[in-house]
């Protein structure tokens, strides 16, 4: 492509300057000449994108996706980036023999002997199939802890209307897997206590203490240097979410309620739930994270109507297209940007959900949004491109 040197209407040089990132124009450097050619330059922004750079799929290696993104998005603040989480992370051991657990309703704990009671309830309480191991495989790095103490033997356990796997196992498979994972980070939300006092929430926390140490991250308002490669050099992978008051004791290593803003929209009409998470995000503030609950809640009388199927059925498997969809539409990075989002039966698809939610991460590669990152971008052009585009055009 040849373009002018001179100004066909004065025959005085064109100068080449650039309006935006995205276009220059060409002026005559008589100033009153009003001529202008006007050039789009199209492909200034594939330089930098994540296409022309080969870049079409940050899932394809689940186990190790934070560890193989882009420089750039591991120098981005967590809390910008694109995060798949597991609703009631920790469910899939729940079965019709499990005994019905602290938070499971008063009439159903009457009636759990009943063993039809407790397969109905079985079906609509579990919320996962893979166990912790096989979530941090499939890339979750986001999970939702409800946590009780076993009226029977005192024993912290996972539970979801019924007791599910004991705390300690758990914790001990995260902790084997980060170790052989430096890269990799994850979220530990504590989101409900049953059947707890002070002291088992003592006892709980210095056993996070114990099991995870120099791993935890420390409590910090401003995210703006919570990134993945600055966890990484400070050899820092759990962000460990409190939320009870007993977070207030022990502010340096658990982090409060308001860094991770989670509304639940307690909801089986998926049109409401889309429309709720919009406006959600469109309040949502840049300085903390972020937590997208895109799951159907099923009441007493959604449960009655269907007791010969499932959560799994009703909840996961007929809302999959439409939670697809959603992620499909999303952008991360910060104000009205998803950051963690959250699902049901996490495997579905061949963990199609893990890697659409990963993938959302590839439009921070084509606008990317940080300060500083722009800045080098610009400077980039500046340095490179432009001297030559210039050359190309023969200016």
């Amino acid at each position: 492509m040849q373009m002018p040197k001179y100004c066909p209407n004065c025959e005085k040089p064109l100068e080449l300057k650039l309006i935006n990132l995205e276009s220059a124009i060409l002026l005559c450097t008589n100033l009153k000449c009003p001529y202008p050619v006007e050039v789009i330059f199209t492909l200034l922004l594939p330089v930098f994108s994540g296409a022309a750079s080969g870049i079409n799929n940050l899932a394809t290696d689940l186990e190790n996706w934070m560890s193989n993104l882009p420089e750039s998005l591991r120098n981005m603040p967590i809390n910008h980036l694109a995060i798949p989480g597991s609703h009631d992370s920790f469910t899939n051991d729940i079965t019709s023999k499990s005994d019905v657990s602290p938070d499971g309703e008063d009439i159903l704990k009457k009636l759990q002997f009943s063993s039809i009671v407790k397969l109905v309830m079985a079906n609509w309480s579990v919320t996962q199939a893979y166990n912790v191991l096989e979530q941090l495989q499939a890339g979750i790095r986001y999970f939702d802890l409800r946590i009780c103490k076993n009226y029977d033997n005192n024993k912290l356990r996972f539970c979801h209307g019924m007791y599910s796997t004991k705390v300690t196992s758990v914790m001990q498979d995260i902790l084997v897997f980060l170790n052989g994972h430096p890269k990799e980070v994850v979220i530990l939300d504590c989101q409900h206590f049953y059947n707890f006092t002070d002291t088992i929430h003592l006892e709980l926390i210095h056993y996070f203490y114990d099991t995870f140490g120099e791993k935890l991250i420390p409590y910090q308002s401003n995210m703006d240097f919570l990134t993945l490669a600055n966890l990484t050099n400070q050899r820092k992978q759990v962000l460990l979410v409190y939320r009870n008051s007993n977070q207030n004791d022990h502010q340096a290593l658990l982090w409060p309620d308001e860094s991770f803003p989670t509304p639940w929209y307690n909801t089986m009409n998926s049109k409401y739930l889309i429309s709720s998470l919009e406006e959600g995000l469109a309040s949502r503030t840049s300085n903390t994270g972020y937590i997208s609950q895109l799951i159907l809640t099923p009441n007493a009388d959604n449960i009655l109507l269907n007791l010969l199927t499932s959560l799994k059925q009703k909840c996961a498997i007929e809302f999959q297209s439409t939670r697809s969809q959603w992620i499909s539409n999303q952008t991360p990075a910060g104000k009205n940007g998803v950051n963690v989002i959250i699902g049901d039966f996490v495997d579905l698809g061949r963990d199609a959900f893990t890697k659409a939610v990963i993938n959302l991460n590839l439009k921070l590669l084509e606008t990317d949004t940080s300060a500083g990152h722009r800045a080098s971008f610009e400077f980039n052009i500046f340095r490179f491109v432009i001297p030559k585009i210039a050359k190309l055009f023969s200016i």
